[in-house]
């Protein structure tokens, strides 16, 4: 028992990596920059389809190496023409206008990706050196798993390098204390927030090709992600990159262990998982680990 429940940590860490990778664009954007961007899933979704077609033309191994670089800057290029061309147009109009927007685009994008690809699921085969398992302390570990990990430690000293060391990162947190002050000091805002929504839309395309081979493919991919991202950036605490990465191992691993003992309904444990930090620390984790 005991190391069956080891095993469902490990795997809910890997899970919670995941949900990180699409989190902390979508906390970058919404907590950075205010931007509510409901369509944020639909990127991730997009990334997995476009995954699919590349594995199947160039094979697993060279197609998801190929993937991992392409895919993600093809959706980061998506998301700045739909910032620049549209997002720019509801700004004024506060959240209401942004929801309706993003609302729109989520369908508008999912009956896109149901045109080109089609209703039923694709699967995604994961090259022959990912397959399989290693032994780690005694427990069985998905050697899948391992680039998940690998891939959120790159994504999280990014982001750590960006938001520090950088000063499109200076201005992102100066966004979280006071956005109203950077246009009054001259920065040019529109700028910052194309930037903004190109690098979240990078990284979830970086989520969309590596969930890719862990499930099937489908076109209700957008929806399931995007409401389990807003979960851990409200549990992270808006704004909160680190928060979001504690936030969303948290869920991963409470999402793998209620498998153990419900076999529906591990997404209803995220929720309540939410209602109960809500209930302690309503600002989240935000406070404990910092705002960046």
């Amino acid at each position: 028992m005991l190391q069956l429940l080891l095993t469902q940590i490990l795997a809910g860490i890997a899970t919670g990596a995941l949900y990180f990778l699409v989190a902390s664009g979508l906390t970058l954007v919404w907590g950075a920059m205010g931007i509510v961007n409901l369509a944020h899933g639909s990127l991730f979704m997009i990334a997995a389809f476009a995954t699919s077609s590349v594995v199947l033309y160039l094979g697993p191994g060279a197609g998801l190496a190929t993937s991992l670089i392409v895919v993600p800057i093809g959706v980061a290029a998506i998301a700045i023409a739909l910032e620049i061309l549209l997002f720019r147009r509801v700004y004024k109009a506060g959240i209401w206008g942004q929801l309706l927007l993003t609302f729109g685009l989520v369908l508008v994008l999912n009956d896109g990706v149901r045109t080109l690809y089609g209703s039923l699921p694709r699967s995604v085969v994961a090259p022959d050196l990912l397959r399989g398992f290693i032994e780690l302390f005694g427990l069985r570990v998905a050697k899948y798993q391992t680039l998940v990990l690998g891939a959120t430690i790159v994504v999280a000293i990014f982001l750590w390098c960006l938001l520090t060391r950088s000063r499109t990162g200076r201005l992102i947190r100066a966004a979280v204390d006071d956005p109203a002050m950077l246009g009054a000091v001259g920065v040019d805002v529109r700028t910052l927030r194309t930037r903004v929504m190109g690098i979240a839309a990078f990284l979830a395309g970086v989520a969309g090709v590596i969930a890719a081979p862990r499930g099937a493919v489908n076109a209700t991919l957008d929806v399931q992600i995007v409401i389990i991202a807003f979960a851990v950036i409200v549990i992270g605490g808006l704004g909160s990159v680190w928060g979001a990465l504690v936030a969303a191992m948290l869920v991963g691993i409470a999402e793998a262990v209620s498998t153990m003992f419900i076999d529906q309904g591990s997404e209803m444990v995220i929720f309540v998982l939410m209602v109960i930090v809500l209930f302690v620390r309503p600002t989240g984790f935000k406070t404990i680990v910092g705002q960046s």
